[in-house]
């Protein structure tokens, strides 16, 4: 009983933590890579509109599930974009961080099904 109610107030704590993050958008995304990647105004300045356009993508894929194939060459295409912004050195360090976060992802899971 105990590890139902636990569970079901950690979903509840993890909705809401996700929300807040939506709320950000691209703002908050960029922030994000600014800190992890430490990126130069330059790089910021040029990120900013891209990073908006992958959130409006985002959304639209999630709005219009009929929009999937089309949006995730858009998001390739995206994603080809920023990493020629990036040095080398913050390419290596996005996918570290990405790896980090899938496992962390997956570690959450695990706890909230036992």
């Amino acid at each position: 009983m105990k590890k139902v109610i636990f569970a079901a107030l950690l979903a509840a704590s993890l909705n809401g933590f996700a929300q807040e993050a939506k709320k950000g958008g691209a703002d908050k995304m960029l922030g994000k890579m600014t800190t992890e990647l430490s990126l130069t105004a330059d790089q910021q300045e040029k990120l900013k509109p891209i990073i908006e356009e992958q959130q409006a993508l985002k959304k639209d894929s999630k709005d219009n599930p009929d929009h999937a194939d089309a949006n995730k060459a858009k998001a390739k295409e995206i994603s080809g974009r920023i990493k020629a912004i990036l040095t080398p050195e913050q390419i290596e360090m996005q996918k570290v961080n990405k790896e980090k976060a899938k496992g962390e992802g997956k570690k959450e899971k695990k706890e909230g099904n036992e």
